[in-house]
This record gives structure tokens, C-alpha cells and sequence, in this order.
């Protein structure tokens, strides 16, 4: 079995995490997104002039609401063979692009923003947005890409979804494959996944498993007679819960 790699967190390491949800309404579905290299979160109050006779000049200001967005440089990212986009980034492409035919209504989508490791700093929230600006570095060197998502309507606070580090798998990719098992890898998504100590099929070990990231483990699964069984991660806090979305079949 694969050893887990050592997790080092240094001043790089972001703390913040920003979630994106690909889901067509009302279906959720939130994925991480990945190649950040800055960003931050913007809350700002909206006002207007309210200087009365008696200021003498002074400027004052009435608030009357607040707006947001979340500004993000993101490093524009491929797979290995650089064939296709991160799947996250090109959504984020293909809602700017959808701006020029249609409303920025018909184009929101959810985000989360909260710390990565569960702390409870008063920074967790989710609202809706659209892709306001997006703007390539161009010339030379890595693409980078200048994001711009525009709160729409209010930003909520909520509870830190890192907070139970317990795996939650939302996802895997083949669903199904042969009886003998080690013959394809499978792509397991979801959250928590740093320090898992095991990767189940059923209730059979996976024959390997490599942990890519928090959000992202590859598996070969084992043999097994046909039937649907449960993908399940583990980690020191505790197992992923059985749901549809960790079906697999042998066939």
C-alpha cells in the first residue's frame, strides 16, 4: 500500500479556501479551486452624500447597503499533457464567456469561503456571483489569470464546512470496471482527504491508493464478484458516509 506523503505547511500555504459550485440548479455541487495564488475577499459599504447646512462644507455620508466580491489571481492550470483545462477554471471561463449572450442573472453561481483547516475565525460564508472580469497575464512566462467574482445579493455567514475533518466523497471517476479490479485506476473526489489511512471498496482494501490532495485521491481497486459496493476514505477522525456518489460497480 502507497505511503501517505508528509504534509509541511510553510508561508506559502493559503489559508483561506474558496469552493465553487458547478451544479445546475437546484442540484449542489462544490468543487475547490485549485491554482490560487492570491486572493481575498471584499466587503464594502455602499453610501450616499448626506451633508446637511448646518456640516459647513464637511462631507457625510449615509449608508445605505454593502457590496462584495472575492478578487482571485489564479494560475491558469492544465493536466500533465496539457490537453484540457481544471475543470473548475473552465467553468469559471465558460459563465464570463456566457455574459456576452446573456444576463449576469442566468449566469450565478454559489461560492464558499472559509478556512482550510476548520477554524472558526468569523470568515465563513456563501453567497451567489458571476464572473465580472477575467483578464490573462499574457507575454512571457506562466499564464496567470486575473478573476474578478461579483457578490450578487448577500453574503451569508455559515459554518466552517472544513470544521469536521471527517472525508466526504462527492464523487469518483470510472463508476464501474471489471471483476479483476487492478486493471484501471479510479479517481476519487471529494474533501478531507489529507492523512487518509485507508481507501475501502466494499469492504475490501484498495490494492493502492495515492493521496493527490485534500480534494483528490487515485485508487486501483481490488478484485471482486460482480455487484455495487461502497467506496469509503478513512481518516484519524472518522470514515465518508455511504452515499450515491461513491457507488462503484463490478462488472
Amino acid at each position: 500500500m502507497a505511503t501517505t506523503p508528509v504534509t509541511r505547511v510553510t508561508e506559502l500555504a493559503r489559508q483561506h479556501r474558496l469552493d465553487i459550485d458547478t451544479g445546475a440548479y437546484p442540484t449542489v455541487s462544490y468543487g475547490q479551486l485549485l491554482g490560487i495564488e492570491e486572493a481575498k475577499l471584499v466587503e464594502e459599504r455602499r453610501t450616499e452624500d448626506d451633508e446637511m447646512y448646518s456640516d459647513a462644507g464637511a462631507a457625510r455620508e449615509e449608508v445605505t447597503g454593502y457590496s462584495w466580491r472575492i478578487e482571485v489571481k489564479l494560475a491558469w492550470s492544465t493536466n500533465l499533457a496539457g490537453t484540457s483545462i481544471d475543470t473548475i477554471q473552465a467553468f469559471l471561463r465558460a459563465r464570463f464567456k456566457a455574459l456576452r449572450t446573456s444576463s449576469a442573472g442566468k449566469n450565478e453561481f454559489g461560492i464558499r469561503w472559509y478556512h482550510r483547516d476548520g477554524l472558526d475565525d468569523g470568515n465563513s460564508h456563501e453567497g451567489r456571483v458571476y464572473v465580472k472580469s477575467w483578464a490573462p497575464s499574457g507575454g512571457k512566462g506562466r499564464e496567470t489569470v486575473d478573476v474578478v467574482l461579483q457578490g450578487q445579493g448577500p453574503i451569508a455567514d455559515i459554518t466552517n464546512p472544513a470544521g469536521n475533518l471527517t472525508p466526504v466523497i462527492t464523487s469518483i471517476f470510472p463508476t464501474s470496471g471489471s471483476t479483476a479490479g487492478d486493471d484501471q485506476v479510479v479517481n476519487i473526489y471529494g474533501v478531507h482527504f489529507t492523512g487518509a489511512t485507508a481507501v475501502d471498496f466494499g469492504t475490501d482494501d484498495a490494492t493502492d491508493y495515492t493521496i493527490v490532495s485534500d480534494s483528490h485521491i487515485v485508487a486501483i481497486p481490488p478484485a471482486h464478484t460482480a455487484a455495487t459496493v461502497q467506496v469509503k476514505v478513512t481518516n484519524t477522525t472518522g470514515a465518508s458516509a455511504n452515499t450515491s456518489a461513491d457507488d462503484y460497480t463490478y462488472a
